[in-house]
């Protein structure tokens, strides 16, 4: 446990997010591989708490038919900020979590699909104008041929969000 504390608190890999390119992930070489990461950006917390969800329903390319949006509602999410717990909170890494593709997760956090689970960054123009990362560590970098990776994993996401804070832009 010591060890995934120490290699949870060291720094992760850090790549700019470009919401010029749905293909940035590939790009910046995000490995496709399980790992841990968080979403860390510079806007101001105001500025988070105003961007409602993009749109509550779409039409399904696939079928013609109307599906719920699955992309989270970052205003609702912010709108759980109580001042009283703020040093629970944690406003600038805004998202963390982990994955078993970390390349697909950095995917799905930018240019979603709406039936994706997601923060599809890139339909929010206005956080556009501010510094966005997508900072990760890999599994492999902790424990090659780990024989418990959902376990680790997990763990792990906890470790980090007990010493970081509570990702504001995470579910409960």
């Amino acid at each position: 446990m010591k060890e995934l504390c120490e290699f949870l608190s060291q720094d992760f890999t850090r790549v700019k997010i470009d919401f010029s390119s749905s293909n940035w992930q590939v790009q910046v070489k995000i490995p496709s591989g399980p790992g841990w990461y968080y979403v860390r950006t510079d806007t101001p917390f105001e500025i988070l708490a105003r961007q409602s969800l993009w749109a509550r329903q779409y039409d399904r390319a696939k079928t013609g038919f109307r599906a719920d949006v699955k992309n989270y509602d970052l205003r609702t999410r912010c709108a759980r900020f109580a001042p009283g717990f703020a040093e629970y909170w944690n406003t600038e890494q805004v998202y963390s979590g982990l994955a078993a593709n970390l390349q697909a997760r950095a995917r799905e956090h930018t240019f979603a699909d709406p039936g994706t689970a997601g923060l599809a960054l890139a339909r929010y123009a206005e956080l556009h104008e501010y510094d966005w990362s997508f900072n990760y560590a890999t599994l492999e970098a902790f424990m090659p041929n780990c024989s418990s990776p959902d376990v680790l994993l997990l763990l792990g996401e906890q470790v980090w969000r007990s010493r970081n804070g509570w990702p504001i832009l995470c579910a409960e």
